[in-house]
């Protein structure tokens, strides 16, 4: 791989910090050759698809995919004995792993990146819920570069950095330079295909959502895919105004919108019927998403976070009321 170094003091500096990600990526998949296989997500993806021959994109830790998702804990085994550990005490337990899907590992000494293990694409605590089909068909189109890497496809791997970027508040520049790059190598056949899978997965808000933002940073994109089409009714309409005034006023939004950011995904779930049963998860959280959320697993520290979660479902409830948008767009 060439490389250019013709870069700024920045640029350099992520470019060296991209190489020492690339080694610690490579020497795990060494580890992995014969035990299981590995699919990079974001970063550490796009650094090898994207930016191959410039590496100036900013990384920061690790995150990957173990197929299958039961040879998960080997992987994590693996980074243990090389000093990793999970990022709290109860990660590895059935209850957590069942609803996180996710281990972060924190590297021993700060020469190495953290890197976190996913047992599934997409991991958010309610959103997830409802897209297990994309999560699994999404693996089923992996294609095998090695004997140990795969990789996402292309529409796969911009409907899953689009979540990403709505679970983010729809904030983050580099985010948008990435999908932005990943549509210039679509062909109309792959904007035809994400169209499709964005209904059979209801990915309606989330590339609404996005293509919103990207439109108005790069414009040719709105000449290529009808955003009207994806949420044609009036709610439709009201949650894309939301986005409009959320992403260019969000400082008055009030203490709703302060509160909802804890289960922001929650209201970019396009079905109606998944977002009621997603809002009962809220509701009502298993010891998996207690877990998660407030990193404590004994009985009594759960209870003491009883009227905080209430508080924030009372939060979320106003918000949505308020923005028109937990009704039925699909």
């Amino acid at each position: 791989m060439e490389t250019t170094y013709n870069a700024s003091a920045t640029e350099l500096q992520q470019q060296v910090q991209a190489l020492i990600l690339l080694k610690a990526f490579d020497t795990l998949c060494a580890k992995a050759k014969g035990r299981f296989r590995i699919v990079p997500l974001k970063g550490i993806d796009l650094i090898r698809v994207l930016y191959a021959d410039t590496l100036d994109r900013e990384l920061k830790d690790i995150d990957l995919l173990v197929l299958p998702a039961e040879q998960a804990m080997d992987c994590v085994e693996l980074l243990q004995r090389d000093g990793y550990r999970p990022e709290f005490s109860h990660a590895l337990d059935n209850a957590a792993l069942h609803k996180k899907k996710k281990v972060s590992m924190l590297a021993p000494s700060e020469r190495q990146p953290h890197i976190d293990v996913h047992l599934a694409l997409i991991t958010k605590k309610f959103f997830s819920a409802t897209i297990n089909g994309f999560n699994q068909d999404a693996i089923t189109r992996v294609k095998p570069i090695d004997d140990v890497v795969s990789l996402l496809d292309d529409v796969d791997r911009w409907l899953f950095l689009a979540a990403h970027l709505t679970f983010h508040f729809l904030e983050g520049d580099k985010w948008y330079r990435d999908l932005s790059l990943l549509w210039e190598r679509f062909q109309e056949a792959d904007v035809s295909t994400l169209c499709l899978r964005t209904k059979q997965y209801h990915f309606q808000r989330v590339v609404a959502a996005v293509l919103r933002r990207l439109q108005v940073r790069y414009p040719a994109i709105a000449d290529q895919i009808n955003i009207q089409q994806l949420l044609p009714d009036k709610s439709g309409q009201r949650f894309l105004r939301f986005i409009d005034e959320m992403t260019a006023h969000p400082e008055q939004l009030g203490h709703g919108f302060h509160l909802a950011r804890y289960y922001w995904e929650f209201v970019f779930i396009s079905d109606t019927r998944q977002r009621r049963q997603a809002f009962m998860h809220l509701l009502f959280p298993s010891l998996g998403n207690m877990q998660n959320i407030y990193r404590c697993h004994t009985l009594g520290g759960i209870l003491l976070y009883v009227p905080h979660v209430l508080m924030n479902v009372l939060g979320l409830l106003l918000f949505s009321i308020k923005y028109a948008i937990a009704s039925n767009a699909r």
